[in-house]
């Protein structure tokens, strides 16, 4: 699996050395030279030199992983300490094992936000315009060293029109689920896998957890596999299905918890399954996704079991009011035959200027929504 992915990214044998990398560690020097006074001095030259020596190598700016350095990378990751739920809130500042989903799922990369068609992020490092509009992001609203190191420019790309497939962060998951399952070693139930972010998490925890997963994304399932094989240990034991939420009925189940695909936010793949292809409006989506669903969860968890949802009200292309999703989706899951008890307030990063001042009352958050059986 790792040739394939290597040959999807452009990684062949003479680019690096190294066990972790960018492939512009030969390329550091020189981008230490292009400072703020560097740019200012000349703005439209500087940033002609920087787009020339990122072409030169023309891979993605994100971090490259040998299978030693995923191995690697995976034991350090769960040796890392997290933010745990507290007072209802899982707080920012830990994006741990966030290059692993990078590296290891490329179709992320390439999937389209909001369903817009060349928005990707490997598009707009491919697109002359917005690689430039990067470069300068990276000399006008940075300030530290490091101004164009790959790092800093991946940071920039996501600027650029604001709008990205992203994955759950796996420490988030780790604290997330460790607050809500129930019972000690239990079996816990992610009704839609995504890019890995809660495999890596559930499987990290000193709880010995079972993670059981649907995903119906082929592309996406073979590399969820491949994590599931690198993490080794109590993973064995998990359970990875390619599958639909709607078709798979989980048995056993302790905590079911997962962040849903919105009916036409993303656009992963042009697969029969996919819910933007799917479903042709939101009714749709509720009455052949969300139902049976949860209806699949409902029966499969013990009496004592959790149902949580991480899912907020969205905003699409297509119209100008925001898709509201929550309300309903709450209100969905009563009438299956649950009770919403408590919600988990996880706090998000804002924008530079904004911040999270909760005095002022600007935190911004999604919630995680939390449900017993009647």
């Amino acid at each position: 699996m790792i040739d394939k992915i290597n040959a999807i990214w452009g990684i062949d044998n003479n680019t690096s050395n190294l066990d972790k990398f960018t492939g512009y560690e030969h390329l550091y020097d020189k981008f230490d030279t292009y400072t703020k006074e560097v740019y200012y001095a000349n703005p439209q030259q500087t940033i002609q030199e920087v787009y020339d020596l990122y072409r030169s190598v023309n891979l993605v700016p994100i971090t490259y992983f040998t299978e030693q350095g995923m191995i690697d990378e995976l034991k350090n990751f769960k040796s890392r300490g997290y933010n745990h739920v507290v007072d209802n809130i899982q707080g920012l500042g830990n994006n741990a094992g966030s290059s692993i989903g990078r590296f290891l799922f490329p179709n992320m990369m390439t999937a389209e936000p909001k369903g817009r068609g060349s928005n990707s992020l490997r598009d707009r490092f491919l697109d002359e315009k917005k690689l430039k509009r990067a470069i300068r992001i990276c000399f006008e609203f940075r300030d530290s060293n490091k101004l164009v190191y790959p790092m800093s420019l991946r940071t920039a790309l996501e600027l650029v029109t604001g709008e990205n497939v992203t994955n759950f962060k796996a420490q988030h998951a780790r604290s997330i689920v460790e607050h809500l399952c129930p019972v000690m070693w239990g079996r816990v139930y992610d009704y839609s896998m995504g890019y890995g972010g809660r495999l890596l998490g559930v499987s990290a925890s000193n709880m010995n957890y079972t993670y059981i997963g649907t995903d119906p994304n082929t592309e996406t399932f073979a590399y969820l596999e491949y994590l599931n094989e690198l993490i080794g240990g109590p993973a064995k034991d998990n359970e990875l299905y390619c599958s639909t939420s709607q078709d798979y009925q989980c048995e056993d189940i302790d905590l079911a918890f997962s962040s849903p695909p919105y009916f036409n936010l993303e656009k992963y793949s042009d697969e029969p399954t996919q819910c933007m292809v799917e479903f042709n409006n939101l009714d749709e989506w509720f009455e052949g996704y969300a139902v049976p669903t949860m209806q699949n969860i409902y029966n499969g968890l013990n009496s004592d079991g959790i149902f949580a949802t991480n899912i907020a009200d969205y905003k699409s292309y297509d119209r100008k009011e925001p898709y509201e999703v929550v309300d309903r989706w709450i209100e969905t899951a009563e009438k299956i035959g649950f009770k919403h008890t408590n919600t988990i307030k996880m706090l998000l990063s804002t924008r530079p200027g904004v911040g999270n001042d909760r005095k002022e009352g600007r935190q911004k958050w999604e919630g995680v929504y939390v449900f017993d059986k009647k």
